[in-house]
């Protein structure tokens, strides 16, 4: 018998190709309110998981949540919007349902620190909704020894139907591709990556465990400097840098080495693979 799972954010930029890629290995059932206009993809269900009932909920064995304010440019304008998404709803939500919970939370919790961080590394005080809300509801599941798997992602990137332009490489080869350009700001700042199909294995790994205990995972594919992006991209087309303002931001690396031991991972270590993978996309979809 194939495991049913629940993925809550079926529509989004993750949600929609770990459906297409784990949909032959698992009972997926996809779910999405549609908060974020992106284009709809037909195999989703439209469902609100704050309104699903604990008798549906008893369907499945595990739901996979990457709903929710997705970020610190979508959730400053809408806090109240965020806390009842990412925090609120979330735990009422886990309330009603009884089996495991795997979660999107983020490696943003880590903006205030300089330097590696791995999953017991001090937080501090978050300085935006965003983080808030992420340090707060992984710091509630586990105080409640809930049920659950918190999945702290660096900036995901790589193809999908629904891809996000905005973020990093997605954007930098987009960019080097229409505009002959690459655009950099803060050269020297450290930014730690994930490519999406390292993040959809590392889900089906987690599916595939069967001990239920609350854990933190670092989800990182590298930890590069902007500059070394921008060299990637640059070199890959062929086309210049354009140097940017600096501006204020994060500077911080992810160690992944709990989840790398614990389930024998490997990342993707190469970022010409991702940069190759989103070349093709763009021109196919260009």
């Amino acid at each position: 018998m194939k495991q049913k799972i629940l993925l809550v954010g079926a529509n989004g930029y993750i949600g929609s190709l770990l459906y297409k890629r784990l949909k032959s290995k698992f009972n997926i059932y996809p779910i999405d309110n549609y908060f974020r206009k992106t284009r709809k993809q037909k195999f989703v269900i439209k469902k609100d998981y704050r309104d699903l009932s604990e008798k549906f909920l008893k369907k499945f064995s595990t739901c996979v949540w990457l709903s929710g304010h997705s970020s610190v440019q979508q959730s400053v304008p809408d806090p109240f919007g965020a806390i009842d998404n990412n925090l609120n709803g979330l735990i009422k939500f886990k309330k009603k349902f009884k089996g495991r919970l795997i979660y999107a939370s983020s490696g943003s919790v880590y903006s205030q620190i300089a330097g590696l961080c791995d999953e017991n590394t001090p937080i501090g005080d978050p300085t935006n909704i965003y983080d808030f809300t992420k340090v707060t509801i992984d710091k509630y599941f586990q105080l409640t020894k809930a049920d659950c798997v918190a999945l702290r992602f660096g900036t995901v990137l790589g193809p999908s139907d629904n891809i996000r332009t905005e973020l990093l490489l997605n954007n930098m080869t987009l960019d080097a591709i229409s505009k002959k350009k690459v655009f950099l700001a803060n050269p020297k700042v450290f930014r730690p990556i994930l490519y999406i199909e390292d993040l959809i294995k590392a889900v089906e790994a987690i599916l595939l465990r069967k001990k239920n205990k609350y854990m933190i995972y670092n989800l990182c594919s590298v930890n590069l400097r902007m500059i070394d992006y921008a060299n990637t991209v640059s070199k890959q087309f062929k086309c210049k840098i354009h140097r940017l303002k600096n501006t204020k931001t994060y500077n911080f690396k992810m160690s992944n080495k709990r989840f790398c031991k614990e389930f024998n991972f490997k990342f993707t270590k190469n970022i010409s693979i991702i940069t190759k993978a989103l070349e093709n996309f763009y021109l196919k979809t260009m």
